[in-house]
């Protein structure tokens, strides 16, 4: 029992370094371990936040990238703003513009006379844009032009025409060229006799008053008989110094004295040394 009880005592003291050996070498073994993880991390840190030992030069990258990246912004922010701004502004010019188109179409009088109306060109400015309004001519009306025909029909004087047309020579015709009557005196006093100065003659179906005038001359210029019908007289009508040859119709005045040879001293007897009436000379058959 000694034996083994000195046995036991050397074995215990080799055991106890023996843990202690193997507790050290653990121990070495997780700091070593945790030395090298540590460094790993700060790696890794470093790299994910952009902060390592080139920390400076990253740092001055990324303020580059942040002040690249908010021009940008504020530029798409900018253009955001300013496109909303315009259609506001396009919003409210337009509105201007039927406001005072309205205005325009209800203010503008019709005009009675020929001139025209001019309404000036206006324009109106909304932030950076520009609207012109478009310089518009308004005309006389349909009316003023009515009223104008009328003024002018009713300034037609029958009776200052008359006088201003006998002053043009001592010898003056009135006739229609589409009656027998007007063609047969007309193809008469050109052919067969002379006068001097030259007859003048006027078309009462051209004349742009012809109705009136002719009018006029039945009712104030013929020295009718009493007794033949105002009705009854028409075209043509001869005037020798303003006084009237053909009274009571072209068949009593005109032809009857020509188929008896007295229509020459007719014509003489009204020329009063104004006018020269000669009949011309028959060529002979010989």
């Amino acid at each position: 029992m000694i034996a083994d009880s000195s046995i036991l005592k050397k074995h215990t003291p080799t055991k106890r370094n023996t843990r202690i050996v193997s507790l050290t070498l653990v121990l070495l073994g997780i700091v070593s371990f945790l030395v090298l993880t540590w460094d790993d991390s700060l790696e890794l840190y470093s790299n994910a936040t952009g902060f390592n030992n080139s920390g400076d030069k990253n740092e001055k990258e990324s303020e580059k990238r942040l002040m690249y990246k908010l021009p940008n912004l504020l530029k798409t922010t900018e253009g955001f703003l300013d496109n909303k701004e315009n259609e506001l502004n396009i919003m409210r010019v337009k509105e201007e513009i039927s406001h005072i188109q309205s205005e325009v179409e209800v203010d503008i009088p019709a005009s009675t006379s020929d001139s025209k109306l001019e309404v000036s060109s206006t324009s109106f400015q909304t932030g950076n844009i520009v609207t012109k309004t478009i310089t518009s001519t308004v005309g006389p009306s349909p009316s003023s032009v009515v009223s104008k025909k009328k003024e002018n029909h009713k300034k037609f004087d029958p009776k200052v025409s008359f006088l201003d047309i006998i002053r043009t020579s001592p010898a003056v015709m009135f006739i229609k060229s589409s009656q027998m009557d007007s063609v047969f005196l007309k193809s008469l006093l050109q052919k067969e006799f002379e006068i001097s100065p030259e007859l003048a003659i006027v078309d009462l179906e051209k004349h742009c008053n012809g109705y009136e005038l002719e009018k006029y001359i039945k009712q104030n210029k013929l020295n009718r008989d009493p007794d033949t019908a105002l009705e009854s007289i028409h075209s043509p009508y001869l005037f020798l110094n303003g006084v009237s040859i053909i009274n009571n119709g072209i068949a009593t005045d005109i032809i009857e004295p020509h188929s008896k040879g007295l229509l020459l001293h007719v014509l003489k007897s009204e020329a009063r040394g104004n006018l020269l009436v000669e009949k011309k000379d028959t060529p002979s058959n010989s």
